[in-house]
């Protein structure tokens, strides 16, 4: 069974949360939670979304039940890919993997992730000891402009060898209300805390500015797992998705 939602988040969290899932993801939690695993044949999973991304094929595992919202003319072929799974009440790691893979036959050619939805609210996040070593970067700072073509928000960073970024966490706006996070930290600057100031730092932004900040990572990522639990991000459903 899926890992249940964490109570530590707040209702007013949930309810945010909740209507990002129904209004932008199509995937609407309350027919997930009632139980059994839902595909839904979805023209809106056809449309350009955040940054004129396209996302044919979403998914949300609560611990009661999952619900996929599928692009209409791959719900077919996905629902043939799953095979038995559909008719089970939830699904479990196997079952989710499955899911995972039998996305990636659909959409061959997009990006596919499989992993831990977590968010934090404020009562919830956990600033670090140093999130003053991460930058609130200048639109126009040199060392922040290809990242700039790729997110549409905030960029935090901090600082190497001839001012080089060497670990930065950019907003992605992804709802009036729900900001997503990107982090990354180059190879040889891992293990040293980086990541997790700037996460700490875009959290803080985000939470000031009253939006909710969201944090998606492979579930075999244990570095970036790691991370959001240490800045106060609670799970709020496992999700898997194929993105162009």
């Amino acid at each position: 069974m899926s890992a249940a939602t964490s109570n530590r988040l707040s209702p007013g969290a949930l309810r945010l949360l909740d209507a990002y899932a129904d209004g932008v993801l199509a995937c609407p939690p309350g027919l997930a939670r009632r139980g059994g695993v839902h595909l839904l044949s979805e023209s809106r999973r056809g449309l350009p979304a955040w940054h004129g991304f396209t996302m044919p094929i979403v998914g949300l595992s609560f611990a009661p039940g999952a619900v996929v919202a599928c692009r209409p003319d791959l719900m077919n072929r996905l629902r043939a890919e799953l095979g038995s799974d559909v008719h089970k009440s939830s699904l479990d790691g196997p079952a989710f993997r499955r899911l995972w893979r039998a996305i990636a036959r659909c959409a061959p050619n997009a990006f596919t992730l499989a992993g831990d939805f977590r968010a934090a609210s404020a009562s919830t996040f956990v600033p670090t000891p140093t999130i003053e070593r991460a930058e609130l970067l200048e639109d126009d700072d040199t060392a922040a402009l290809h990242l700039r073509t790729r997110f549409d928000g905030a960029i935090f960073g901090v600082r190497g060898p001839h001012a080089r970024l060497i670990s930065w966490c950019a907003i992605k706006v992804k709802s009036d209300q729900v900001w997503e996070l990107a982090v990354a930290t180059e190879a040889d600057y891992r293990g040293r805390g980086y990541a997790r100031d700037v996460v700490a730092a875009a959290a803080r932004y985000s939470l000031d500015r009253g939006r909710l900040p969201i944090y998606i990572h492979d579930r075999d990522n244990s570095a970036s797992a790691f991370v959001a639990r240490a800045t106060g991000f609670q799970l709020y459903c496992e999700i898997v998705l194929c993105e162009y």
